[in-house]
């Protein structure tokens, strides 16, 4: 692979990342607004940061290069770039509304939805953008929407630990079921490695053994493991090991967005 396409690849990874940070993050309040009991401190918190993420994502688009030829990606056309940056402003806009709804006293769910979706279309644009063909295009939105739910849900239920050490007396309830929710996304991208490396997508045996390796180990396989624990942990209220435990995981689920986004970007590989 190329030493430019190496180079022109960390520009996407970084929007991967930050995109991924914001749109999880927002699906993972939507969440806990239907299905649990969590502090308004905190979700207005958690969405006021992922409306943040939102605009660096913004901001990392307009930074974006113009993929060379020998690129895995294609250029998207300018519509679909207008569209693509248009999404992450409404994002952004969105989750600062849906913050002052919740600093009103509302839980925001109707506005919370709108954003969600909207951010979900975002990168929907994208994939279908960038792919170079259908059958791409719907692999990648895959790789792009389970990197954003397991990524931005990891960042928000590592925030949730880190609440419950200012706020003791708050329900495990929200942390069990962001907990549950992780590791049902880090089981999906589990399975969704092993149909890559059947269909011939995967990196290994194709050149790319060491870092397709790494992807399972510190990307998928460690972060579950960490998510149990954490699981294990906010059962039995422990909560200041359940937040370090968390915190962990985050930095592996981050690597392992890294190491995913680089391998497809820069070498076509999905992971």
């Amino acid at each position: 692979m190329p030493v430019e396409t190496v180079a022109r690849s960390l520009s996407f990874i970084n929007w991967v990342v930050v995109s991924g940070l914001a749109v999880g993050s927002l699906a993972a309040i939507l969440l806990l607004t239907h299905r649990s009991e969590s502090t308004r401190g905190y979700r207005g918190f958690t969405v006021f940061a992922a409306g943040g993420w939102a605009y660096l994502a913004w901001l990392a688009d307009g930074a974006l290069p113009i993929p060379s030829a020998d690129a895995p990606i294609q250029a998207a056309t300018p519509e679909v770039d207008a569209l693509r940056r248009l999404l992450l402003v409404l994002v952004a806009s969105l989750a600062t509304l849906w913050t002052l709804r919740i600093a009103r006293g509302s839980d925001g769910r109707h506005v919370g939805l709108v954003t969600v979706v909207t951010a979900v279309a975002a990168l929907l644009v994208a994939a279908v953008g960038w792919a170079p063909t259908p059958l791409v295009a719907v692999a990648l939105a895959l790789q792009l929407l389970i990197l954003a739910a397991v990524t931005g849900g990891s960042f928000a239920a590592m925030i949730l630990a880190h609440w419950y050490l200012v706020t003791p007396k708050l329900s495990e309830a929200p942390l069990l079921l962001l907990s549950r929710t992780l590791g049902i996304g880090i089981g999906v991208q589990i399975a969704l490695f092993l149909i890559w490396q059947l269909f011939g997508l995967g990196g290994l045996g194709a050149g790319w053994d060491f870092f397709a390796i790494l992807r399972l180990v510190i990307g998928l396989i460690f972060p579950a493991l960490l998510t149990y624990a954490g699981w294990r942990t906010a059962k039995a209220r422990s909560m200041e090991s359940a937040t370090g435990l968390l915190y962990i995981g985050l930095g592996a689920v981050t690597t392992g967005t890294i190491l995913a986004a680089g391998l497809f970007f820069g070498a076509g590989i999905l992971v």
